[in-house]
């Protein structure tokens, strides 16, 4: 190994170690533990084997979070990825306006996640809330299943949409303009120049933005917390916030090792799934 290799990876020796201590071997105990019988306290009890995973995938409990995960991915992903996309585009060029547009799209990024939650957790609270006066209806948005989904995804869409905007955006900027000008020769122009030229040219960073909203999408526990604590009658209740129940209120040892390990596994597939895209691309 050459001096200049040594000496980049003790630069990276720092960071190796925290990854180390911090996440791999938490993740390695996580692992042993799904498959031993754990007492509240901590105490091994003994060897399970598969039983740790029999018993959560028998949960209907633990179904339903799965349930309630994939119904807010249905819903969140198309709709963030359409209007980050939407505001990406219709700012990719730079004229007059645009400015202050790009100031309020990335305006989310000054709001914490808990401002954000309560805000909205007032404006959609009870049948005389904010948003019932404006629209007039009488719902109680937070206090039924569908309604609920509703303004949880509206949550998670704003906040996410700054980041995403902020990556279309760049991408669409850093576009090579001599294709596109060579199109507009050609002929190309308005919406084929869009979808067959400057589209195609930041697919790599689109993807990497549906990707990230998939994970974002999959791993939501915070918001949930927040709004709607996982109510009503469960139908908000995601898989991490269901995690966030059994490890921390319940104490559950088994429930808690074995949920860390199938989410691990699932963002791995996820960011497998990513760099293979920036890969072929």
């Amino acid at each position: 190994m050459r001096r200049k290799d040594c000496k980049a990876y003790l630069f990276l020796l720092p960071a190796l170690i925290v990854a180390l201590l911090f996440s791999f071997l938490p993740l390695a105990k996580s692992f042993i533990g799904s498959f031993l019988t754990i007492s509240q306290g901590g105490k091994v009890l003994g060897f399970a084997g598969f039983r740790n995973y029999a018993s959560l995938l028998g949960n209907q409990a633990f179904l339903s979070s799965i349930g309630n995960t994939l119904l807010f991915v249905l819903l969140f992903l198309p709709v963030n990825t359409f209007l980050t996309l939407l505001a990406a585009a219709l700012t990719r060029k730079k004229r007059k306006g645009v400015a202050a547009a790009e100031f309020i799209f990335i305006a989310p990024l000054a709001f914490s996640l808990s401002a954000m939650a309560l805000i909205l957790k007032e404006i959609f609270r009870g049948k005389v809330s904010v948003i019932n006066r404006i629209t007039g209806l009488s719902l109680s948005w937070l206090d039924q299943p569908v309604s609920a989904m509703a303004v949880l995804v509206i949550l998670g869409v704003f906040l996410d949409f700054a980041l995403d905007y902020i990556l279309l955006l760049t991408a669409f900027r850093g576009t090579d303009r001599s294709i596109i000008e060579a199109a507009e020769i050609d002929g190309a122009s308005g919406l084929r120049l869009f979808f067959s030229i400057e589209l195609p040219s930041i697919y790599s960073i689109f993807s990497v933005t549906v990707f990230t909203a998939l994970k974002d999408a999959v791993l939501i526990s915070a918001p949930v917390m927040v709004l709607t604590e996982g109510g009503p009658f469960r139908s908000t209740e995601t898989v991490m916030f269901y995690y966030y129940l059994e490890a921390f209120r319940s104490g559950n040892r088994a429930a808690e090792t074995t949920i860390a390990v199938l989410m691990v596994m699932f963002s791995i597939l996820i960011m497998s799934l990513v760099s293979r895209r920036r890969r072929d691309v």
